[in-house]
């Protein structure tokens, strides 16, 4: 129903009109129809109502991706109140202050999360319910009962808690009037019907999983399968074989790290392969029998594989492209645009853009440095947030009187599609004040063998790369060197440095290579938290 205001009207048309057709359910179980789930969301509500919980109270959401996780976001949201979406991934004190600060009365967490709430959440909390059975365990007395409302338009709907590079977690604001309008957009990028499976891989606490996932199942029939565990490749390997999806959400370096490690080695494997490889007509050939061969792997019924939260790497994107059998899509927002604002389906994807803007979307480039064409990306829009949570300070800053919205990104604009060049906030200033962007040194250092991946800072006015080894590939390295294995280690990354700077333009070049050997620490979309390594 395209025409809905609010996600009550959402679920209330789809219960009518899918009533008996199966909506969600663990990979390899049965699924619930969408008249079973509306049965046990207002069950939820009941609970909730009893505990106090009426028009516009916080309810916090802590839990890995589950059926109950959306039982419990639509039996908040449906009854007026405000659901709190935690990522799995927050710190004990990250989740103390989202829940102090977002002025939850009750909070559903999952046994696996329980353990992440600290006693001193529980003085401002009310209730805390078991999210995998939906018995209370934990409670005060209380005499006030709550109260269903049927939600309007502007009220708020959701408190989404951002896991930024930057390490200060704002809480965006998102009315029923946002989502709504969300999800007709993505209706007009890809209009999912009754006959498409989801198979969620993102956390549905992140804006991404949840609008252009959850909510756009639930409004257009379709069904959304989750796994019991945070899927690595032999379970999410193993779930494409049950699920056989149509649709899969997901973030550049789930499908980077495909490529690199299990289709470029395939691919690269024999030295005639390699050789073969160079010539244009040859490489199309090779990619698009690799492309066809992951298609079937995917379960053979892919329709809409879509890439969001980050600019896809050059090696991978050309393989896709070149491969077409593999229906890649490519979208950019923020969740304070809930999130998507511009976007491509499979038939529209350009090289190294996000596509176009999407319906009812402005956008302006302002401060255009003329000599790069490039400007920080600002947004007018239905699904534009109505602020943060309590800072207004920090909402002035970023949303104009007249509506628009500083998304903080560096984009260029050619022929109506849009390519990011990076956050504002990371751009490097060279001697000379050009603009430097880690992220595009850091695409050319992780397509090297030797990287898994890396960042790239700034100290005493030089470029560092902290870099993290393929273990397999040092180990051949290091075999190599008679040496000891640290001065061995150190000719590999001056080999590795040398390489690097030969595809970097003057500007960007490295001064040093550092090792690290723990993996970087990262938000639910798979980004690394650039400000633990400043």
């Amino acid at each position: 129903m395209l025409n809905s205001k609010t996600l009550h009207e959402v679920l209330e048309y789809s219960v009518k009109t899918f009533a008996n057709n199966p909506l969600m359910a663990f990979v390899g179980e049965k699924p619930i129809t969408f008249s079973e789930f509306s049965q046990k969301v207002l069950q939820v509500q009941e609970i909730l109502v009893q505990r106090g919980i009426g028009y516009q109270d916080k309810v916090v959401i802590l839990s890995q991706s589950t059926p109950s996780w959306a039982i419990a976001y639509f039996a908040i949201v449906d009854m007026g109140a405000v659901a709190v979406p935690l990522l799995p991934d927050f710190t004990m004190g990250e989740i103390t202050n989202c829940i102090n600060h977002s002025d939850a009365k009750l909070i559903f967490v999952s046994e696996r999360l329980n353990e992440k709430i600290e006693k001193e959440a529980y003085q401002h909390i009310e209730t805390i319910i078991n999210l995998d059975n939906f018995e209370i365990i934990y409670q005060k007395e209380t005499k006030s009962i709550g109260k269903k409302s049927i939600p309007q338009p502007e009220d708020l709907a959701e408190i989404i808690y951002t896991s930024g590079t930057s390490g200060f977690s704002k809480g965006v604001m998102l009315t029923h009037a946002n989502l709504a309008a969300q999800l007709v957009q993505i209706h007009h990028i890809w209009p999912i019907n009754e006959n498409d499976v989801y198979l969620s891989v993102l956390p549905l606490s992140h804006t991404f999983e949840n609008s252009l996932g959850l909510l756009t199942a639930v409004m257009k029939g379709a069904s959304m399968y989750f796994h019991y565990k945070l899927p690595v490749s032999s379970t999410f390997m193993e779930s494409v074989k049950i699920v056989k999806p149509t649709t899969i959400l997901t973030v550049p370096l789930f499908i980077e790290k495909a490529y690199r490690n299990v289709i470029k080695p395939e691919l690269e494997k024999t030295v005639l392969r390699r050789i073969l490889l160079t010539s244009h007509l040859f490489k199309r050939i090779m990619y698009r029998k690799a492309a066809k061969k992951l298609y079937k792997v995917f379960g053979g019924r892919l329709t809409f594989f879509g890439i969001g939260g980050a600019k896809l790497d050059g090696e991978t994107e050309l393989f896709l492209r070149l491969g077409k059998h593999f229906p890649y899509a490519i979208g950019y927002g923020l969740t304070e645009t809930a999130p998507l604002i511009i976007g491509a389906n499979p038939n529209q994807v350009s090289w190294q853009t996000t596509g176009y803007p999407v319906k009812d979307v402005q956008v302006k480039i302002v401060d255009v440095n003329p000599e790069t064409n490039e400007g920080e990306l600002w947004v007018k829009a239905p699904n534009v947030m109505k602020g943060y949570y309590k800072n207004p300070e920090l909402t002035q800053t970023v949303l104009t009187e007249d509506g628009w919205f500083k998304t903080g990104d560096l984009v260029s604009e050619k022929k109506g599609r849009y390519e990011i060049k990076g956050r504002i906030k990371n751009v490097i200033v060279g001697a000379t004040g050009e603009n430097i962007y880690p992220e595009e040194i850091e695409m050319v250092l992780n397509q090297h063998k030797l990287v898994l991946e890396s960042v790239v800072v700034e100290r005493k006015g030089k470029l560092v790369a902290m870099v993290q080894f393929n273990p397999e590939e040092l180990e051949k390295r290091l075999a190599i060197y008679k040496e000891d294995a640290a001065k061995a280690l150190e000719y590999i990354k001056k080999d590795l440095l040398k390489a690097a700077n030969e595809r970097l333009n003057r500007f960007s070049k490295l001064s040093l290579i550092i090792e690290t050997t723990t993996e970087f620490e990262k938000t639910a979309t798979l980004k690394i938290k650039r400000y633990l390594y400043k």
